[in-house]
This record gives C-alpha cells, sequence and structure tokens, in this order.
C-alpha cells in the first residue's frame, strides 16, 4: 500500500501536541537524570513515536530544531540520515516488520551497543512495536537493558497489544500517552488542516487514535468506501484488498466500518440489541480468521448478508 509519505512518523516535521511530554524528557536529559529505559505507552496511533522522533531531533540537531515551534527544517541533513536509519547514534527496531523479533536480532544488538559511540556522544535504542516481540526474544532484551552502558538509552514502544513482563516494565520509567477526547479531535483536525486532507470519516463517531483515524479516512477516500451505506460490499472489497496486499490496516478498517455499521443500527433500532451483538461478534472472528487462516470469503460475506437480512 502506498500510504502518503507523512504516515510514516519519521516524515513528521511537527509535533501537534504531546508537548508537557515532550519538555518533561528534555528536562530529565539536560539535567542528566533520564533514566536509560523508558517505555511510552498508549494506543497505536497516539504520537508515542513522533514524540520520540522530536526528542531526538531537538538532541542531535540543535541547529534546525525549532522548540518553540516544536518542528524540525525540512533540509536537515540529520533528518535525511534518521530517515534512512544511517544515523550512527539511532538504533531502530521496528517489531511490526515482522511477526516476532528474532533472538539473533537481539543478541547482534548487544554485539553493536558494546561498541564506542560516535563522537563519544549517546546512543538511543529503539525498540516499536515491543508487544509483537516474541518471549525469548523479551527474555534476550531484558539481560541487555539490566545492563546498558552509560552511554546508551532504551526507549520501548509498547502499543499494548498484550501484557509485557513485569521485570521490563520494572526496569522502565513508564510514560503513560493517554489522549481525552478533547486532546484527541484537536490533533485530528491538526493533521487534516495542516496536510489540507478531505474528511470522508466523522472524527467524533469513534474514539480510534488520530494516527488510525487519518489511515482510515486515507482508505476510504482511495476507495471510495462509505463508512454507513453499502457495508457488505465495503467488507468484500477490503477483504480482497487484504488478501492481495496483506496490510493488517485494511482489515482494522473493516472492523472499524462493521463497528460503525452496527452501531447505526443498534440505534435506529432496525435490529434488536442481541442479534447486532451476535452479528458483531460473527464478523469480528472471521476478519480476525482472515489474518490467520484461508477461509472461504464467499461463504463469510453471504452469511453476513443473510444475517444483516434477519428480522
Amino acid at each position: 500500500m502506498n500510504y502518503p509519505i507523512f504516515f510514516n512518523n519519521k516524515n513528521s516535521l511537527n509535533l501537534f501536541d504531546l508537548k508537557e511530554n515532550f519538555k518533561f524528557i528534555s528536562e530529565l536529559y539536560l539535567r542528566q537524570n533520564l533514566p536509560k529505559v523508558l517505555m511510552f505507552s498508549g494506543n497505536k496511533g497516539t504520537g508515542k513515536s513522533t514524540l520520540i522522533n522530536h526528542f531526538l531531533y531537538s538532541i542531535f540537531d540543535t541547529e534546525n530544531y525549532d522548540k518553540e515551534t516544536f518542528s524540525i527544517k525540512e533540509n536537515s541533513s540529520f533528518l535525511k540520515q534518521f530517515q534512512n536509519n544511517i544515523f550512527p547514534n539511532i538504533i531502530y527496531i521496528n517489531g511490526a516488520n515482522y511477526k516476532s523479533v528474532k533472538i539473533d536480532d537481539i543478541r547482534n544488538l548487544k554485539k553493536k551497543i558494546l561498541q564506542s559511540t560516535i563522537s563519544n556522544k549517546d546512543r538511543f535504542i529503539i525498540f516499536d512495536d515491543i508487544d509483537l516481540f516474541n518471549q525469548n526474544s523479551l527474555n534476550a532484551l531484558l539481560k541487555i537493558i539490566e545492563e546498558p552502558s552509560h552511554k546508551n538509552y532504551f526507549f520501548l514502544i509498547n502499543n499494548k497489544g498484550k501484557p509485557l513482563l513485569e521485570t521490563i516494565k520494572s526496569r522502565a520509567l513508564e510514560i503513560k500517552i493517554i489522549l481525552n477526547e478533547k486532546q484527541r479531535l484537536e490533533i485530528i483536525y491538526k493533521l487534516v488542516n495542516f496536510y489540507k486532507l478531505d474528511l470522508i470519516l466523522d472524527p467524533k463517531t469513534s474514539q480510534i487514535s488520530p494516527g488510525n483515524f487519518i489511515k482510515f479516512n486515507f482508505l476510504c477516500k482511495e476507495y471510495n468506501i462509505s463508512p454507513i451505506n453499502n457495508f457488505v460490499g465495503n467488507l468484500s472489497l477490503l477483504i480482497d484488498i487484504y488478501k492481495n496486499k496483506k496490510d493488517i490496516f485494511i482489515i482494522n478498517l473493516a472492523f472499524y466500518l462493521a463497528d460503525q455499521y452496527l452501531k447505526n443500527i443498534k440505534d435506529k433500532k432496525i435490529l434488536k440489541n442481541d442479534k447486532v451483538f451476535e452479528i458483531k461478534n460473527y464478523i469480528m472472528d472471521n476478519l480476525n480468521n482472515f489474518t490467520l487462516h484461508n477461509i472461504n470469503q464467499k461463504s463469510f460475506i453471504n452469511a453476513v448478508n443473510d444475517k444483516l437480512n434477519y428480522e
């Protein structure tokens, strides 16, 4: 899927919120009180990675980062290196790139961080989607962070996909990123206005994070999908797209549309509540199966259509 470049948090030149969090970790670092292990926890799409990136911009490119506007100049040479994963003092490991992080990756990392840093500056090791790591990788990671060198800082990004080892959580300062409704809507509208996006979805009808909302909105426009109309046709279309693209956001959008469509049916009392609940569970279970098994798409779509026509 060819998403717009600003979907990649490394291309986000502006920090639209979480500015108090930015100031907090910046002040700790300047006072040399920043813990060696920080865990940023919160739902996916709430700005955790963008917050970390801007903190790193402010450290490694003081000339081009403006702490008043929380933005970095696009022509920053550091930014280009960072975006291409070649800046030597930042190591970025994204668990979303594969089903689980292999233990060999952690071992190779251990060798790398034992080496001296460039110009004797601090090194930052970022583990994104740490909740995707398998048990062996988490155990290996624990051994690394237990005895970090004084030049290494570990930033763990936890999207709360599953519980983490208490031994890891106990060794980290946890920074919880929780957006209230006002913050969530403000960030969404700032993103929409800044990038001049057309609003296909209504941000007030659900509690999805700003990052997820912007992606869902883009996909709806890209594939001419209405959030309420022609639900069965849209569901079939999204499953077709997922089978070709293998993009989990396609399935997540299907979850979102199912939730919105069935909420509309419930509010209008078109079906009884217990029937809506039954249909929702059926759809959710089978969408999950598409990511794990090769179930029959036609039978699934026909069954959904029959259930929705039930009176």
